[in-house]
């Protein structure tokens, strides 16, 4: 688990940027994060960062 701490703040916002986006993608699914194994979210969390931080 990631401690905010050990993030700038830059990689904050970003952190959180691809959080929203996570949720948005399972809103739009029409899912819940309780449908995703860890390893999906993971997934799911490393694609919504890279669209975020380009």
């Amino acid at each position: 688990m990631m401690n905010r701490r050990q993030l700038k703040a830059q990689q904050q916002e970003a952190t959180i940027a691809a959080l929203g986006e996570c949720y948005r993608r399972l809103k739009e699914a029409g899912i819940s994060a309780k449908d995703l194994t860890q390893d999906g979210f993971q997934l799911m969390f490393k694609s919504a960062y890279k669209n975020v931080s380009l």
